[in-house]
């Protein structure tokens, strides 16, 4: 289990209803590029890569990277 590190300011995404929720409002046109800071657990990259786009996640973690 990964423990949000203070120092970083992090905060993880952990109900998938609320990812959901979030990916559903994202406007993003099909094709485009979406860059997604600090992807922690994963569960709102999960998501996102389900939608035809271009996906960069970010994590300057390396605890965090699965």
């Amino acid at each position: 289990m990964v423990r949000p590190k203070k120092h970083l300011g992090q905060h993880f995404l952990t109900d998938p209803s609320i990812a959901g929720r979030i990916v559903d409002a994202l406007q993003v046109p099909s094709g485009d590029t979406v860059l997604e800071i600090g992807p922690g657990t994963g569960v709102l990259t999960e998501l996102l890569l389900k939608k035809d786009i271009r996906l960069l996640p970010v994590e300057i973690d390396h605890e965090s990277v699965a």
